[in-house]
């Protein structure tokens, strides 16, 4: 029986490390600083 507690616990924990290490490059990927040379926000004054 506690043998699928430790299963559960480790499955959580590699989907953890697994999605951790997606977000990390996913989000260095969108936050490059090319997406802003490329295409400038514009800045709107009111």
């Amino acid at each position: 029986m506690a043998g699928w507690w430790v299963t559960t616990i480790g499955f959580i924990i590699c989907l953890g490390i697994v999605g951790g290490t997606f977000v990390y490059f996913l989000r260095g990927t969108l936050h490059s600083e090319d997406a802003t040379r490329i295409d400038p926000v514009k800045k709107e004054i009111d």
